[in-house]
Parts: structure tokens; C-alpha cells; sequence
């Protein structure tokens, strides 16, 4: 009987024990959604025969760069320059050792990639695509998802680069990080799309 008791006593320390640590884990802050909603769709790379249709990231307007909201650092700059079509507009420069930081955007499970317009101006290691989303162990630790190139120094609309979105309902909010790669390097890009899964 005593042993009996004795085993009854010690599981029920352990339960105790076990509710009050889950109950010294802080809470995980719900993320807010409120200001997310469906945006405007166009089909800006039918010229490389791609069908889908795309929504621009934030500081940006079809063929120019306007870095509002985004964060640059280490030499990342917008600067003026001529484009694919031959027209002067601006564009994201980002030399070895920069960074650029996207402003915060909501995608869904159905946002899988994102593509865009990319030259070399020196080297050819190309630029790396990092993404975190809010709420997530990614957020504050973005994650390499890929890297694109351009074609030498000619403007080159990339292979789409995977976002890597969780397989979960509703908005998930998220941001992009470019950052450069090589020692001596030198890389242009403008016109950053994601690519919501839409095709005629």
C-alpha cells in the first residue's frame, strides 16, 4: 500500500511539475494580420514567356526602384542607370559587403516564389535571397532560399527563387533580405515580384 501511495504521490509531482514549467514558457504574441489584403496582380515577365501573374514588392514601380521602406547598408544604394528596355530609371546597387532589407509584406501558402530583373556589374557570384517570416524561428534569423544571377553584365530576368511560405491558412507576414556575394562584387537588380500561383 505504502508503495502504491508512494508512486500515486511522485506522479502527481511530475504532472505538477510538467503544468508548471509549460506555464513559465511565455506565450508567443499573436501575429497581427489586420493590415494585410489582396493586392494588384499584372503579368510583367510575358516577355520571358512566363504567364503568371505577379504583385511588385514595396519601393518599388513597374521598372524603377525607389527603396521606400527599405533598409540599405554596407554600400547598398539606389542609383540611376540604363534598363532592359533602354530606358533611364532607377535601380537597387549592391556591392560586396551590402545589404538591402525588404519592408514587411503578407503572402499566403500560395505566394511560393518571387522573381525579378538582375545584372552583373562585377563578378558573378550573385546575389543570395534570404526570407524570415513573423512568428516563426525564422523571424530575426532570415534563411537562405536561393541565389540569382545575371547574365554577364546584360539584364536577366532570373529563374524564380522559392520563398519557402509555411503550409498554414491565412497571411503569413514575411520580408526579404538581398545580400551580395564574392569579395569584389557588384550586382543591380530591380522590378522584385512575387508570384502568387495565378496563370491564365
Amino acid at each position: 500500500m505504502k508503495s502504491l501511495f508512494s508512486s500515486k504521490l511522485a506522479a502527481a509531482f511530475a504532472a505538477s511539475s510538467l503544468l508548471a514549467a509549460i506555464a513559465a514558457i511565455p506565450a508567443q504574441a499573436a501575429v497581427d494580420t489586420s493590415g494585410c489584403e489582396t493586392p494588384e496582380y499584372t503579368q510583367p515577365f510575358q516577355f520571358a514567356k512566363d504567364q503568371n501573374w505577379y504583385t511588385l514588392l514595396p519601393g518599388e514601380s513597374p521598372g524603377s526602384f525607389r527603396g521606400d521602406g527599405w533598409q540599405l547598408s554596407g554600400g547598398a544604394q539606389v542609383v540611376t542607370t540604363t534598363l532592359a528596355d533602354g530606358s533611364t530609371s532607377q535601380v537597387l546597387d549592391l556591392p560586396s559587403g551590402s545589404k538591402a532589407v525588404g519592408p514587411v509584406i503578407c503572402v499566403t501558402s500560395e505566394y511560393p516564389t518571387a522573381r525579378g530583373m538582375v545584372r552583373n556589374v562585377k563578378g558573378s557570384e550573385g546575389v543570395f535571397y534570404y526570407v524570415e517570416y513573423e512568428g516563426t524561428s525564422t523571424w530575426g534569423h532570415p534563411k537562405n532560399t536561393g541565389q540569382v544571377h545575371g547574365s554577364g553584365t546584360a539584364w536577366t530576368a532570373v529563374t524564380p527563387v522559392n520563398m519557402q511560405p509555411y503550409n498554414t491558412p491565412g497571411w503569413q507576414p514575411m520580408r526579404i533580405t538581398l545580400i551580395p556575394g564574392g569579395k569584389k562584387s557588384d550586382f543591380q537588380v530591380y522590378d522584385l515580384y512575387v508570384d502568387p500561383r495565378m496563370s491564365r
